[in-house]
């Protein structure tokens, strides 16, 4: 509220209160209760004027509406708290308004009053801790998910770009290909990368695009078979989730083999869920003993972006590797 709002509420409660004062001198009622209404008209305009030196910058103060939660707080107990001690001065002579057929009732109704006022002060406090508990949480989940993201594995972007500077050469029409298609997987990255969701066209077309890259890197026959069995292409997934598991089969699957290298992967979607799957040979004896950040990365994206709505399974059989990633709708 402004100045001239509140001035227009301080005069009006201080009209009131005039005239109870008026009322309570004329009916000879104790002079407790003149006393009691004068102050609080002085209290409104000490309120009034302090507000407007304070807004004048006369006075270095930072004056919110947590100020005013908190005046209207001590204001409304104090102003209970009188009248429960009122209510409790029975005068024989002069029989107190505040006192019906023998029973002091308005004692118990000003310290129920209180109660609820002290519940709603505590309730409200405890409200606003959880609301900004749940802020930070949501704030820390962003700034991890955009880390997760950005910890991707560039090396790809660079063994491409190698490759690429000596296929232009010997096949320019062909690193020309390759070129477009490596620059519509980097504005994939940089661009679409940074949103919540994508389409699971998009997010197919970037993983076929890696794969004729990655096989174009190696100077050997690698079977692979991407089945795509999408009823509504348009459906909306985080972006860059299914890459690591094609990574890792390249790189500890391809890479690992001289020849008959073979990756095999799926990604389904139904009514109720998205399903990709990927099942890749690899040679046991170059199997890596340390585990890579890239399967972390991928399990703290799922448990951050689908909590208690995912499952994900990896598995080894002699020298072929499993892995079934299943995302339920939301």
């Amino acid at each position: 509220m402004v100045f001239k709002q509140r001035l227009y509420i301080g005069a009006i409660v201080s009209v009131v209160l005039g005239g109870l004062s008026y009322w309570f001198n004329k009916e000879q009622l104790p002079l407790d209760y003149i006393h009691f209404s004068r102050t609080l008209i002085c209290l409104t305009v000490l309120y009034l004027f302090a507000y407007y030196i304070i807004q004048r910058g006369w006075f270095k103060f930072n004056w919110t509406a947590k100020t005013d939660n908190r005046i209207a707080f001590f204001a409304s107990n104090g102003i209970l708290i009188f009248g429960i001690n009122m209510s409790n001065k029975v005068d024989d002579e002069q029989p107190s308004f505040w006192l019906h057929e023998g029973n002091l009732w308005l004692t118990d109704v000003f310290a129920a009053c209180i109660a609820l006022i002290f519940a709603y002060a505590f309730f409200s406090w405890i409200f606003r801790q959880w609301k900004s508990i749940q802020t930070l949480k949501n704030e820390k989940s962003i700034a991890e998910l955009a880390l997760l993201k950005n910890q991707i594995n560039p090396h790809f972007f660079f063994n491409t770009l190698n490759n690429l500077y000596s296929l232009i050469k010997s096949d320019p029409n062909t690193a020309q290909e390759y070129v477009l298609k490596l620059s519509d997987m980097m504005r994939f990255t940089i661009y679409k990368g940074k949103e919540e969701m994508v389409t699971l066209e998009e997010e197919a077309n970037y993983l076929t695009n890696f794969i004729e890259l990655q096989t174009a890197r190696y100077h050997k026959k690698i079977e692979i078979d991407f089945q795509q069995n999408i009823e509504n292409t348009k459906e909306k997934v985080p972006p860059l989730l299914f890459i690591i598991l094609l990574e890792n089969a390249f790189k500890h699957g391809v890479e690992s083999l001289i020849d008959n290298a073979f990756i095999h992967l799926e990604l389904k979607e139904s009514d109720t869920k998205i399903v990709f799957s990927i099942k890749n040979n690899f040679d046991s004896d170059e199997l890596s003993k340390t585990k890579g950040i890239g399967l972390k990365n991928l399990k703290d994206r799922l448990h951050l972006l689908y909590p208690n709505a995912h499952s994900f399974t990896c598995k080894n059989d002699g020298n072929t590797y499993f892995s079934t990633l299943e995302l339920l709708k939301k």
